[in-house]
């Protein structure tokens, strides 16, 4: 590559100390100069020694000492600004990024002019083997399903690992036991994380199979082959009784080569609403799915929106349309960006070569009240500065009809004495919360309105055929 063009690679990190070796080691083994892109860590207070961990190990890399937790938009922005670079690259600090990754970030952006944002592959951090689960069923009186073995838990030497349960499942329940399991129908199949080496390896499998008559169960499990395309045996026996018992099973390393990548997010897809979707998910039964990489994310292409996990931004663009928005704290605010830029008449694109293996929500604590909070509130917030008048209509009374609907059957569960009543009642008080953090930051959304709309090169109506239905 002639006239490299430099590149600040900014990692927003708190008390991420855990994961920062295999990020920074991966930093030094790319194929990028390295007098051609500085490394900076924006630290957002941590207290588990990150700093000190990173200036005694890894003296290269620039450290910003923030005073309290800034989150991860604000924590980049002041990155950015004391960043060098002609690009600016985000990176997670829960992330190993291949050894190309960088080369292939900047060729994908320096192709085309008008890239704005170039978002790269995002893998989870462990390969996937599906297991195959057969065994008899019963029917519980007034019960209605097919039950076949209860399934509490699987470990499989992989930290962090996500496990899928990918069909023939019902949903969670809770145990006399403790804990939670999740009944198979006679047949299930399920995606186990491949722990990295090259050896064999354990997976424990905390499993029960209750019968009114306390019969053992005949259980095979088998593992897909992808080059037969049909299944290999690893397991044959029987689960009797409805306490939890381990069975394991030894993976032999042979059988690594029929593991596959999963996708985590190659762009996002947005809904009209501002709910986005990571490209390379699906959903069923209500529950997201990632999805086997086996190519068919292969092509550079315009997508709506990047990730920030894996993310570059020129620093043109960024001159012209802003940073992060500071008050999203966290969530929405890189779809936030990418709906800037476009109404800018930036690109957005993908970059399938850029790939980078993250470790899923190893920082952050999905689903918790706050997650739920920061995610609800900045959807709304993103599509009342960006979107169409009737997209913002249409979007505040969705949400507002929403809130209505849980409201009347939390109340309708406390007149009735239901069981759920507690669980119901959650969800009017999410919203409650939600609708006043919006409420109060709407003088500041309808000036930020202004400005995005003032400065905007599009209409916004040529972005609809963007958002999905």
């Amino acid at each position: 590559m002639t006239d490299t063009p430099f590149v600040s690679v900014i990692i927003v990190n708190y008390n991420g100390k855990y994961f920062l070796p295999a990020c920074l080691d991966s930093l030094r083994n790319q194929t990028y100069p390295e007098s051609s892109f500085e490394v900076i860590m924006s630290d957002n207070a941590s207290t588990d020694g990150s700093v000190d961990f990173v200036k005694d190990i890894y003296p290269w890399v620039s450290v910003l000492e923030n005073k309290s937790n800034l989150g991860f938009a604000a924590g980049n922005n002041v990155a950015i600004a004391s960043s060098k670079g002609e690009f600016i690259v985000l990176l997670n600090n829960d992330t190993v990024p291949s050894p190309t990754w960088l080369d292939n970030l900047v060729k994908v952006a320096e192709d085309d002019p008008l890239a704005g944002i170039v978002t790269g592959r995002l893998h989870l951090f462990y390969d996937q083997l599906t297991l195959e689960f057969q065994s008899e069923t019963f029917v519980p009186p007034g019960d209605g399903r097919e039950l076949g073995i209860q399934l509490y838990s699987i470990a499989s030497e992989t930290p962090f690992g996500v496990t899928q349960y990918i069909e023939g499942f019902y949903g969670y329940e809770p145990s006399s036991f403790g804990g939670t399991f999740r009944w198979t129908k006679s047949r299930a199949v399920l995606g186990v994380p491949v722990p990295l080496g090259s050896e064999s390896w354990n997976v424990a499998l905390q499993v029960a199979a209750f019968r009114p008559e306390n019969q053992p169960v005949p259980l095979q499990i088998s593992l897909r082959n992808k080059k037969t395309d049909g299944s290999d045996l690893i397991f044959s026996g029987s689960v009797s009784g409805a306490e939890p018992q381990t069975v394991h099973i030894e993976i032999p390393a042979a059988l690594r080569s029929q593991s596959f990548p999963v996708l985590q997010n190659t762009g996002s897809i947005v809904f009209r609403d501002g709910a986005s979707r990571d490209r390379g998910t699906y959903v069923r039964n209500y529950e997201v799915l990632y999805e086997i990489d086996t190519g068919q994310y292969g092509s550079v292409e315009e997508v709506f929106s990047g990730c920030g996990a894996n993310l570059l931004l020129s620093k043109n663009m960024l001159d012209e349309i802003g940073l992060f928005d500071d008050d999203f704290f966290m969530y929405y605010e890189d779809t936030d960006l990418s709906w800037r830029a476009r109404l800018a008449g930036w690109k957005v694109l993908y970059a399938p070569d850029a790939t980078v293996r993250h470790i899923h929500c190893g920082t952050t604590n999905e689903w918790s009240p706050f997650f739920l909070f920061l995610v609800e509130r900045n959807r709304l917030a993103m599509v009342v500065k960006n979107g169409e008048i009737h997209q913002i209509v249409w979007t505040l009374s969705k949400y507002l009809g929403r809130t209505a609907l849980n409201t009347i059957a939390a109340l309708r569960a406390f007149v009735f004495h239901q069981p759920n009543r507690h669980e119901l009642a959650r969800w009017p008080r999410h919203h409650a919360r939600v609708l006043k953090g919006l409420l109060g930051w709407m003088p500041a959304l309808f000036r930020k309105r202004r400005q995005v709309q003032n400065s905007r090169k599009i209409s916004p109506s040529m972005l609809k055929p963007w958002f999905v239905e």
